[in-house]
């Protein structure tokens, strides 16, 4: 399916949540007076809804904070988990609701951030002790357990991207837990991003996709690097590098081209700093690089506009 079909299908399936009619369409895509007032009123609003938003959820911490003290056990846990709970029972319920639709996003946000403090709090308050990093398993697993759910049962890509990272730091936990390799667990976690990331840009989520492309490949070429650093097998990283640019032209995207380029030049330099820098060939090797950093980019211009923005 092309990104021209996918649009088509959004478009479609808005049109049908919304029961918006012909004429009223027709009417939003002549850019009348009319709807330009509305467009720069609605995000007039909405920008002041999320700053006023960020202002109440500020004071509220501060306030908190400031008498956490002389608050109890089930005070704090009702203040933490409860107010969380709360909130994420006032975003699905905004999900079902056209008006309050948009305000479910930054509700999901705030309602993950709560539960996850309030289990927190909740562990801490009746602990008797043991490894901290079981009580991190268990907060992951939690989160992961019912953003997981809400995603399937609402199709929204804030809770695909709220599964991910709980499930992210979960298996992260785990396998530390089990003494595995943190080679290979950076490598096999930036891997299964990038599944993600190639899963969401072919569904109804594709905003998201470049998340996901964007923090899996950092982390799978980063735990590369530093896993192949120094060895006798360093040159496969430029490999791993020119293979990230191939597959932005694969998935025609902008954020895996430039990952791939940022580290395809960070290898470069690395290397003739490495060779060159002290003797007469660093000032020549310097320019070479210079001229070799100029072709890449150039490159990376050219496959942006052949193979991603023309497909686009």
């Amino acid at each position: 399916m092309t990104a021209r079909q996918d649009a088509l299908v959004e478009v479609v399936d808005t049109i049908r949540r919304h029961n918006l009619s012909l004429e009223e369409i027709t009417e939003a895509l002549r850019d009348g007076p009319e709807i330009k007032e509305q467009q720069s009123s609605g995000i007039l609003s909405r920008v002041f809804g999320y700053i006023g938003g960020i202002f109440v959820f500020a004071g509220l911490a501060i306030f908190i904070g400031m008498q956490w003290d002389v608050l109890g056990t089930a005070q704090r846990i009702l203040l933490t988990l409860g107010s969380g709970f709360c909130v994420f029972i006032m975003a699905l319920a905004c999900t079902t609701n056209d008006r309050l639709e948009k305000a479910a996003t930054p509700l999901f946000l705030v309602a993950a951030l709560l539960e996850a403090t309030g289990i927190l709090v909740t562990l801490k308050e009746f602990s008797l002790g043991g490894d901290p990093a079981h009580g991190l398993l268990f907060l992951h697993f939690v989160m992961a357990l019912q953003q997981g759910c809400a995603f399937i049962a609402r199709q929204r890509s804030v809770l695909a991207v709220t599964t991910v990272y709980f499930l992210t730091g979960f298996f992260v936990i785990a396998f530390d837990l089990l003494e595995v390799d943190r080679h290979l667990i950076g490598s096999t976690i930036g891997l299964s991003l990038l599944c993600i990331g190639w899963a969401l840009d072919h569904s109804r989520h594709k905003p998201v996709a470049g998340l996901m492309y964007f923090f899996g490949s950092i982390l799978f070429l980063a735990v590369a690097h530093d896993w192949l650093d120094g060895g006798p097998f360093d040159i496969l990283f430029l490999a791993l590098a020119c293979g990230t640019i191939f597959l932005s032209t694969v998935a025609r995207s902008r954020t895996l081209l430039f990952v791939g380029t940022l580290a395809l030049i960070f290898y470069i330099g690395d290397f003739m700093a490495e060779h060159f820098a002290n003797n007469l060939a660093g000032p020549i090797g310097l320019i070479l690089a210079g001229f070799m950093l100029i072709g890449v980019g150039a490159v990376a211009v050219r496959i942006n506009n052949r193979y991603i923005r023309e497909k686009s």
